[in-house]
């Protein structure tokens, strides 16, 4: 089964899903190969003082749309590691669900570079990010 097939499991069923996965809740919406979008929940304990949520879960959103992304291009017993990310946040994230959009913008042999974009319901963007990642192998 190929990583791009393994996503698509996952739409239906959640439990192989990892820990930080289940945390926010994702939902994979759809998946093709160098693109996914997620459906996350937006939680009470993932707020700040301000009422919105803390910039770091809003990185995470942007994230894990941008490694599944990746990971559907990825061969058997291969897995991306992120090595830069970079963020912009444009407007608070008040309430849910938010919807993660990620995108491989360019696969070379050892390198992704990737992009997201964290929109709302009605798609106003929340969030933009850049990010750069290796392939790696995983160890036996």
């Amino acid at each position: 089964m190929s990583n791009l097939e393994r996503l698509r499991e996952l739409m239906k069923s959640r439990q192989k899903l990892a820990p930080i996965a289940r945390l926010v809740d994702a939902h994979i919406e759809s998946v093709d190969p160098g693109r996914v979008r997620v459906r996350y929940a937006v939680k009470p304990e993932f707020m700040h003082p301000g009422n919105a949520v803390q910039g770091g879960i809003i990185t995470v959103y942007a994230d894990m749309a941008m490694a599944m992304a990746a990971h559907t291009l990825c061969s058997d017993g291969e897995f991306m590691a992120t090595s830069q990310l970079s963020i912009s946040f444009l407007a608070p994230v008040l309430k849910g669900p938010v919807f993660g959009e990620g995108t491989v913008v360019k696969r070379g042999r050892s390198t992704f570079f990737m992009e997201a974009v964290v929109k709302d319901a009605e798609g106003a963007e929340l969030a933009r990010a850049t990010s750069v990642g290796t392939a790696r192998r995983a160890k036996a």
